[in-house]
């Protein structure tokens, strides 16, 4: 019986994320949202993902972290890839969640040394960015990419942070190496590529944790 009602419940939010994720970043007629079969795809795909972390974890932080990033995941993908944008919106209201349950689960001690793990992910993508504008001669890293390495590295912590923005990177290699052969001139929607990154790397922590152990100790 819970595991219905997650998902229909999950189900009903996926459509909502299609619905702002489709709607809100270039403000267009909220009143003209089509109901289609990708809105379904998205919705079952919300359910699938809700119904991984119920299973993996039951009911705790790491189900409700899972929930957030699945969210932002779906989100980001149809916003960034649509229009290029990342809304602010869905990465304030991640946090607060995030921030909410690192204070019920842990501690304010853990909360603090997570904001400035944040705070250090992002001064750093904040510095590529410059540094890549400097070198290209153009934007290389939009707003929302450097927001959302915050909220990588407030949910992480720096280790698993920085290699969340190794992994995107070479996530987004192949599809940067296929612009640049075809000549395409639109830029390329890194977003889903970070927030991919970081829900593999969350997922995946104990592996990951493993490796760098394995490689810098």
């Amino acid at each position: 019986m819970i595991k219905i009602l997650i998902l229909i419940i999950s189900f009903i939010l996926g459509i909502c994320f299609d619905y702002v994720g489709s709607k809100f970043p270039l403000r267009k007629d909220k009143r003209t949202f089509k109901f289609s079969i990708f809105t379904i795809i998205i919705g079952f795909l919300n359910s699938v993902l809700t119904l991984f972390f119920y299973n993996y974890y039951g009911f705790g932080y790491n189900f409700i972290i899972g929930l957030v990033l699945s969210s932002l995941l779906i989100l980001i993908f149809i916003s960034d890839i649509k229009y290029y944008i990342i809304l602010d919106s869905p990465m304030i209201i991640s946090f607060i969640i995030v921030f909410i349950s690192k204070l019920v689960f842990f501690d304010f001690k853990t909360s603090l040394l997570s904001i400035i793990d944040g705070i250090i992910l992002f001064i750093f993508m904040l510095l590529v960015g410059y540094l890549g504008t400097k070198l290209f001669k153009k934007e290389s890293l939009g707003g929302g990419d450097i927001k959302l390495s915050f909220i990588i590295g407030y949910t992480l912590g720096l280790p698993l942070g920085f290699t969340a923005l190794a992994l995107s990177t070479f996530l987004a290699l192949p599809y940067s190496i296929y612009s640049l052969i075809s000549n395409k001139e639109h830029e390329v929607a890194f977003g889903p590529f970070l927030i991919s990154a970081l829900w593999m790397v969350f997922i995946f922590s104990d592996k990951f944790t493993n490796l760098i152990n394995f490689l810098f100790k």
